[in-house]
C-alpha cells in the first residue's frame, strides 16, 4: 500500500492531471518508451525465476488487454481507442515490483522503479496516455507483481 501511495505521490507531483504532458523531451520519452522499454523488461525477465515473471507479465497484459476491450477510451493524439489502462506501464512496475521483492539494496529496488517510473512518463510525454492511464497501469503492474494468486498458470 505504501508503494502506490509513493507512486500515486510521485506521478501526481511529476506530471499534474492538468497538463497532459510529461517530464520527458521528446527524445528521452522515444527511448523511454521503444529501446529502454525494452531493455528493461528484458533484464527483468533475464532472472532465475524468468519463469515467475514471464507468468506474471502475461497476466498483467491479460487484465490491461481485457480492461482497454471494456473502456474504449480514445488516446491523447486522438490515434486509437485503447488507451486505458497503460500496458506499458503495467508491464515495467509488474517487472520492477517482482526485480525489487528480490533486490539485494534499497537502492537497486529504487532503480528498478525509477525505470518503470520514466516509462510510464515517456507514454504521457508522448501524449500517448493520460496521467490516469499510466497511474492505472502502474497500480495493475504492482498488484499482480506482489500478489502471487492472482498470476496465471502455465
Amino acid at each position: 500500500m505504501r508503494i502506490l501511495l509513493a507512486l500515486w505521490a510521485l506521478v501526481a507531483f511529476l506530471v499534474p492531471a492538468s497538463a497532459q504532458t510529461g517530464l520527458l523531451n521528446h527524445p528521452q520519452a522515444k527511448f523511454f518508451s521503444h529501446e529502454g522499454n525494452l531493455a528493461f523488461l528484458a533484464a527483468g525477465l533475464a532472472q532465475r525465476d524468468s519463469r515467475e515473471r514471464a507468468r506474471a507479465l502475461l497476466t498483467s497484459t491479460v487484465i490491461v488487454t481485457s480492461l482497454k476491450y471494456l473502456t474504449h477510451e480514445r488516446r491523447p493524439d486522438g490515434t486509437t481507442s485503447d488507451s486505458f489502462p497503460s500496458g506499458h506501464a503495467s508491464a515495467a512496475f509488474t517487472i520492477a515490483g517482482l526485480a525489487a521483492s528480490k533486490a539485494h539494496t534499497k537502492t537497486e529496488a529504487a532503480l528498478w522503479y525509477l525505470g518503470a517510473a520514466l516509462i510510464s512518463d515517456s507514454r504521457v510525454s508522448l501524449k500517448r496516455h493520460y496521467p490516469h492511464d499510466v497511474l492505472v497501469g502502474a497500480a495493475i503492474g504492482l498488484l499482480v507483481a506482489r500478489t502471487p494468486t492472482l498470476r496465471l498458470r502455465f
